[in-house]
C-alpha cells in the first residue's frame, strides 16, 4: 500500500507542472517545469560551461532530456538538438515546451532510452530522477513503465556529428550502459565534447560508493578523453583519485557533473568558460 500511495504522489509530482501557465526564463524561452528552472537558477555552473560550449556547437544531444530544460536553451541559441528521453510524461512536457516556443524544425525528440543492447527495459518513476535501475532513489516499483532501449552509435547513425557537437548524458545511474552503446561515436576521427553526471556518490539503492565510475573514466579513455571537473574545467579527474576514494570509502571528486574532452581539444577554452558570465 505504501509503495502505491508513494507512486502516486510521485506521478501527481511529474504533472503539476502542467497546471500551470509557462514562464519566460532569463534565458529567453518560454518553460513549463520546476521554478528553479524557469528563474535560471538550475544548475548554473554547470549551465554557463554549457552555454559556453553551445556558443560553438553544430549539433546538442541530450540524453535523458527530462523536461527539456537544456534542450530549450540549446534551440533559443539556434542550436540543431536531439532530445533522447523514455518517460512519457516527460516527453509530453518536453513536446509542450517546443510547441510554447513556436519551434518547428531544428530539432528531433526520441521517446526511447539507451543502452549497450537493444530491447525493452522497465523505468522506475517520473519526472527527474526516473532510472533504469530499481530502487534509485527510493522510486516506488508500482510506477514504472516499459520503454525500448536503443544503443546511441543506432539511433544517431543518420546525424552529422563532429567535433564541435555536444552531448549530454543524465540518465540516472546507467551512465556505463549508454556509453557502451556509444563505441562508434566515442571512436570516430572527430569525436564531440561530452558533459556527463555521474560520480562516485549517488541515488542507487544499496547507498555505497558508485564502484561503476572507475569503469565510466577506464572506459573514455581508453578511446582518448579526458575527464574533467565541471565545477572547475581546469581538475582533471583521474583513475588514481577515483580508486583513491573507492579504497578510503569517501568521495573526493567534490561534483557529480563532468566533462569528457578529446586529448587533443584544447583545454584553455574550457577553463575560461567559468570566467565568461556573458554567453
Amino acid at each position: 500500500m505504501k509503495n502505491w500511495i508513494r507512486a502516486q504522489l510521485r506521478r501527481r509530482q511529474a504533472r503539476k507542472h502542467l497546471k500551470r501557465p509557462a514562464e519566460m526564463t532569463p534565458f529567453g524561452f518560454a518553460f513549463f517545469g520546476p521554478k528553479s528552472m524557469q528563474t535560471g537558477q538550475f544548475e548554473p555552473t554547470e549551465t554557463v560551461l554549457l552555454r559556453h560550449l553551445l556558443s560553438r556547437a553544430d549539433l546538442f544531444v541530450n540524453v535523458g532530456a527530462n523536461f527539456g530544460y537544456y534542450i530549450c536553451m540549446a534551440r533559443q541559441l539556434g542550436i540543431r538538438s536531439v532530445a533522447v528521453e523514455p518517460v512519457p510524461i516527460n516527453v509530453e512536457t518536453l513536446r509542450r515546451n517546443i510547441a510554447v516556443n513556436s519551434w518547428d524544425d531544428g530539432f528531433t525528440i526520441h521517446p526511447v532510452a539507451c543502452g549497450e543492447t537493444a530491447g525493452d527495459c522497465e523505468i522506475f518513476g517520473e519526472g527527474s530522477g526516473a532510472s533504469l535501475i530499481p530502487g534509485w532513489a527510493r522510486n516506488p516499483s508500482a510506477l514504472c513503465h516499459t520503454v525500448p532501449v536503443v544503443r546511441l552509435d543506432d539511433l544517431l547513425k543518420d546525424e552529422k556529428i563532429s567535433g564541435k557537437s555536444v552531448f549530454l548524458v543524465d540518465v540516472e545511474g546507467f551512465e556505463l550502459e549508454v556509453l557502451r552503446g556509444a563505441q562508434k561515436i566515442l571512436t570516430s576521427p572527430d569525436r564531440p565534447i561530452w558533459m556527463l553526471e555521474s560520480g562516485l556518490t549517488d541515488h542507487r539503492p544499496e547507498g555505497n560508493l558508485n564502484t561503476k565510475f572507475l569503469d565510466v573514466v577506464t572506459l573514455v579513455q581508453e578511446h582518448g578523453y579526458i575527464v574533467l571537473n565541471a565545477q572547475d574545467p581546469s581538475v582533471e579527474v583521474t583513475l588514481g583519485l577515483i580508486e583513491d576514494s573507492i579504497a578510503q570509502g569517501v568521495d573526493q571528486l567534490g561534483t557529480h557533473n563532468f566533462v569528457l574532452i578529446p586529448k587533443e581539444y584544447d583545454r584553455s577554452l574550457l577553463t575560461g568558460a567559468l570566467l565568461d558570465k556573458s554567453v
